[in-house]
């Protein structure tokens, strides 16, 4: 009865293990977007950044926030309309460089 007991806590300890991992993975992520003028941009999300090799010029401001708003698309699906704040999904760090051409 003991083992049966100790067995199947251990069962639910791995399965809660297992869906917090993959769950955890969601919010972290590096997608490349395309701007409006055509430009071509990857953005970090909750990661840390990989600078081109090859250095583009700068983003404007107005093309670094289209940029985040754009790669943050995700974030805002997953999180609802009701996520509590700071958390990754609500309060990501985010960063973008532009790809060349």
């Amino acid at each position: 009865m003991k083992r049966r007991v100790l067995r199947a806590l251990s069962c639910v300890s791995a399965v809660a293990l297992i869906s917090v991992a993959a769950a955890a993975q969601d919010y972290a992520y590096t997608v490349n977007v395309q701007l409006r003028d055509g430009k071509t941009v990857q953005c970090a999300v909750n990661q840390p950044p990989q600078a081109p090799l090859v250095p583009e010029t700068a983003l404007s401001t107005s093309e670094r926030v289209e940029a985040e708003v754009l790669a943050t698309q995700r974030l805002r699906l997953l999180s609802g309309p009701r996520a509590p704040y700071p958390t990754p999904y609500t309060a990501p760090a985010i960063a973008c460089f532009a790809l060349p051409r």
